[in-house]
């Protein structure tokens, strides 16, 4: 299933379980006071939520991707068409609130619906439970080869590593890609396999996460910041472009580093080859950063807007 499903749904429903929110999936005759729709908005979706809603369910409409903006598909066929559009704003126009996975979505949902509500994506600590060392005693910061960088993610967006990979290949710096099956990268690298049950500890392969991407675009402006969140989650410190999200993560110099430029990217691998050490300063405080957003965290604002809607009816 895509990653957003587990991440938007399925890591939440134990948590709002003991909450006292009792859910069920994909069972369109069960009684239900909320009906929340995680990626689906087609045709048959709507006919759905419009069914559900005279029954008396409230309908949430949940977004992980900014569909309100026609970017058009890029390379790896991904990206939003006039499509994707029309079938989000007749969702958009059936819901009783949207939930966005980012504040660029909320802010764009805000132009189409007067009830919008920012629920962040999170990471299941009992799941993604293992944490960065870097080895002290050892003193793992002299060691002779560089860090190793790691990207996570689906093998199609691989291709936003390209323009980038020459700056890790100069620095002799490896890199460990984790994906669903193998991407096509003009560089050697270590591919792994993702796992949804094994990934946590596979995240620890990499002693930095890198996430370059390129903001020109209102697609990519909306992602949410769960590709570099696991990361830090885990004390993997992060060097990233600067997408909206991830400012809410990463405080410059004190957890990792967002970089606008090529120049800014050189500038910080530089600095993590030279003085690896800097990764040891950064490792604690991405995991502080990241606490705020556990999925229990979270399951708690989703438990006080599910109530207050099925209270609504």
């Amino acid at each position: 299933m895509p990653a957003s499903v587990w991440i938007r749904c399925l890591q939440l429903i134990p948590y709002l379980e003991r909450l006292g929110i009792r859910s069920v999936v994909n069972d369109a005759d069960a009684p239900a006071d909320v009906a929340v729709f995680v990626r689906r908005q087609d045709e048959p979706t709507l006919r759905l939520a419009e069914r559900l809603r005279a029954r008396g369910a409230r309908i949430a409409f949940d977004l992980c991707v900014n569909y309100y903006d026609e970017t058009g598909l890029v390379a790896g066929s991904y990206g939003v068409t006039r499509r994707h559009v029309d079938e989000c704003l007749a969702m958009t126009a059936v819901a009783d609130v949207i939930l966005a996975a980012s504040r660029f979505i909320a802010e764009r949902a805000r132009a189409h619906h007067a009830r919008v509500e920012y629920l962040p994506d999170s990471v299941d600590r009992a799941h993604f439970s293992c944490t960065k060392t870097y080895d002290r005693p050892r003193r793992w910061w002299r060691r002779a080869s560089p860090p190793t960088a790691i990207w996570c993610g689906a093998a199609a967006k691989a291709a936003e590593l390209e323009p980038w990979l020459g700056l890790f290949a100069k620095r002799r710096m490896p890199l460990v890609v984790i994906s669903e099956r193998r991407p096509r990268l003009s560089v050697s690298f270590r591919y792994v396999r993702w796992r949804h049950a094994t990934v946590p500890r596979e995240l620890l392969r990499g002693d930095v996460c890198v996430a370059p991407r390129e903001v020109d675009s209102a697609y990519n402006r909306g992602h949410s910041f769960f590709k570099i969140g696991m990361f830090m989650a885990e004390g993997v410190p992060a060097v990233a472009s600067p997408v909206p999200s991830y400012h809410e993560l990463v405080v410059g110099d004190r957890n990792g580093m967002l970089c606008d430029t090529p120049a800014e990217w050189e500038e910080t691998l530089d600095r993590i080859v030279a003085d690896p050490a800097v990764l040891v300063r950064w490792s604690p405080a991405a995991q502080e950063a990241m606490a705020p957003y556990s999925t229990e965290a979270v399951a708690a604002q989703y438990a006080r807007l599910l109530t207050s809607l099925a209270g609504g009816r």
